[in-house]
């Protein structure tokens, strides 16, 4: 089991880098800078389903250490398939990382499996690909929507801790949906969607991961900073199940279980 968080986010615009967009054929009032916006509802769409136009490159500014690629949100039909390339030079004449065309939608899930879910793509190899240029190939010609929609793209570092989570961590739903009796005895609902989460906690962990990584984690996302958590960065069944793009709804402490160990716990929800 290999947990991993996408963290940062370096396709997003920072008080270094300003990342920047370009190719395919994109709508001018639905451009891909929406891409870089938290809301998933801010989407990107295409001005229509060919290949040549579903494309997109991602120049970060600087050469990063990607371990995690990713479209949270999409309407991808299940014939989909994406490619995604790093290259040091922006027109890809050579590259670093190349996927290969891979399958946009997880094996075996319908349509209707995916009501109420952001079915998201993924990728995390194992080990991280440097590289300032980044291009996404999508292919849903077929499309019946007669375009693509993408509310979010992640380009982030990869955070493994050295331990997977401690028995006992939970993986959860919940919803904000509001019931209401009336006089009468019957009840109203106010139907909002439903959130998946993720309690666990990290233990045995050095000093040097405990506040050279985890604790400057927490510290820069506060609970408001997004990042693409991933349960198990080898799953192929569930990945689409247990992976989001989420915040962290509290901040932890690191606590000191023993000489030179450390422990911390995340409680984990998903941002819609």
């Amino acid at each position: 089991m290999r947990t991993v968080f996408g963290w940062p986010l370096y396709s997003d615009v920072s008080v270094s880098y300003t990342p920047t967009f370009s190719g395919g054929s994109w709508s001018g009032s639905l451009p891909l800078t929406n891409l870089q916006n938290r809301r998933l509802s801010k989407v990107a769409r295409s001005t229509n389903a060919l290949a040549a136009s579903t494309q997109f490159d991602v120049d970060l500014g600087v050469a990063r250490a990607v371990g995690v690629m990713a479209l949270p949100k999409h309407n991808f039909t299940t014939a989909a398939t994406v490619r995604v390339r790093g290259s040091t030079v922006s027109n890809f004449a050579s590259t670093v990382y190349d996927s290969g065309t891979v399958a946009g939608w997880p094996a075996g899930v319908t349509a209707e499996d995916a009501v109420g879910i952001n079915i998201p793509f993924w990728l995390c190899p194992a080990t991280a690909q440097t590289a300032r240029y980044w291009r996404f190939e999508v292919t849903d010609t077929a499309n019946p929507a007669g375009y693509i929609e993408l509310g979010r793209v992640v380009l982030a570092g990869a955070y493994v801790p050295a331990y997977a989570p401690d028995y006992g961590a939970g993986t959860g739903l919940e919803s904000d949906t509001v019931r209401t009796v009336t006089d009468g005895g019957g009840a109203l609902y106010d139907v909002r969607p439903i959130r998946r989460t993720h309690r666990f906690t990290i233990g045995d962990l050095a000093e040097s991961e405990a506040f050279g990584t985890a604790w400057k984690m927490q510290r820069l996302l506060g609970t408001s900073g997004q990042f693409f958590f991933l349960w198990d960065g080898d799953d192929t069944t569930y990945k689409h199940e247990r992976s989001f793009l989420a915040v962290l709804r509290q901040l932890s402490p690191i606590e000191y279980v023993g000489p030179s160990l450390n422990s911390t716990a995340y409680e984990i929800v998903e941002e819609l």
